[in-house]
């Protein structure tokens, strides 16, 4: 029985899979499970290249071709539940541009140590980060934590949520995952500085009265990165019959992103350490 792990869901990633796997080593989890979507690069190959020390901690699945629906994700993720839920006792579900934070630096399995146990998930609020008006993406040998600095205001409070597996509520309409930010379960919802919260889908019904240990969320890597995510999300929408109008795309687009965070600094130095450290072809 793992304390903790981390599922992450990932398609075409081999930039930043190295980063965001070491990462999560570094602040802690347990276990860090990949779910490969439709991957047509080479992100299984940089996962490989980790250190040993990193790599012990990866499990890599690949996710069914054929799921090329905005659904995907929340089937990748009921998945990772269904394989972890009787070998691991806290769940966190981030995606490849979710870096966990914590001012003090503090490991994961620390913070979950001393969380009550009426407690069936702990709320991350996201902190978006953007594009810093950079053009082009980060050349591959500068890190995503290093490159972007520039992040929005907290104007819309959105989260991901920790979820402690045994309080999770099976039902046959979700199995338990209602949403792929957050699941039902049978004890409180509360933040890591104890305030209890109530959830409707991925949205607190509170706002968390500070960022200190939150989910920085690197929304686009950069103006071009902004443009694929754009033309991919229409697609997909556009299948479906959805309006593009009001989309969190022209939001982030049209909103300021003028506040200077250097608040990742933290973990940069391990992070190059053990990059360095990756076995390169």
């Amino acid at each position: 029985m793992y304390k903790s792990a981390v599922g992450i869901v990932t398609c075409n990633s081999s930039n930043y899979i190295q980063e965001c796997i070491i990462h999560n080593h570094i602040v802690g989890f347990d276990r860090i499970i990949i779910m490969l979507d439709r991957c047509e690069d080479d992100t299984f190959e940089r996962i490989k290249e980790l250190p040993d020390s990193v790599r012990d901690k990866v499990d890599v699945f690949e996710n069914e071709p054929h799921r090329k629906d905005i659904g995907f994700q929340h089937r990748a993720y009921q998945s990772i539940y269904n394989r972890y839920k009787n070998r691991v006792m806290w769940l966190a579900m981030f995606d490849d541009d979710e870096y966990f934070y914590d001012k003090e630096r503090r490991k994961i399995n620390e913070l979950l140590a001393d969380i009550p146990s009426d407690v069936g998930q702990i709320v991350l609020p996201w902190l978006k980060f953007n594009h810093n008006e950079q053009i082009l993406s980060a050349p591959p040998d500068v890190t995503r934590l290093a490159y972007f600095t520039n992040r929005e205001d907290h104007s819309q409070v959105e989260c991901k949520s920790i979820i402690r597996l045994n309080q999770v509520i099976e039902n046959n309409t979700s199995g338990g995952w209602y949403y792929c930010h957050s699941a039902e379960v049978f004890g409180k919802t509360i933040t890591f500085d104890g305030k209890e919260c109530q959830l409707y889908t991925n949205k607190c019904q509170m706002i968390p009265s500070h960022y200190d240990t939150c989910l920085v969320h690197y929304l686009t890597n950069s103006m071009e990165d902004y443009v694929l995510k754009y033309k991919k999300w229409k697609k997909e929408k556009d299948a479906l019959n959805l309006p593009m109008v009001g989309d969190w795309f022209d939001i982030f687009l049209q909103s300021g992103h003028n506040i200077k965070d250097e608040r990742m600094f933290i973990y940069l130095d391990e992070l190059k350490y053990l990059l360095q450290q990756c076995k390169r072809p």
